[in-house]
């Protein structure tokens, strides 16, 4: 008879759900970001250079990819926790 998952468990789910749809709404919020700076559309602030901004927003869309990146890998050891207690 296979147990219920752990409030463990649950935890690691929820971590890895989180990071995930972290990740894709600051990589959305940073391109749109870039899109704005391409259309000429986006105000940039006092005392930065669009270079600087530009700059700032693809290090931002990287890091997110990074954190869904993150959160795949907190789901692949989740699910493999899930099969291990489904065997054992």
């Amino acid at each position: 008879m296979k147990r219920a998952p752990s409030s463990v468990d649950r935890l690691i789910d929820a971590t890895s759900l989180l990071m995930m749809l972290g990740g894709i709404v600051l990589f959305a919020f940073a391109r749109q970001t870039l899109r704005a700076i391409g259309a000429g559309t986006h105000e940039m602030p006092k005392g930065l250079s669009a270079v600087t901004v530009t700059d700032f927003h693809v290090a931002q869309s990287r890091l997110a990819l990074f954190i869904v990146g993150l959160g795949v890998l907190v789901g692949v050891v989740a699910a493999v926790r899930h099969f291990r207690a489904a065997r054992s």
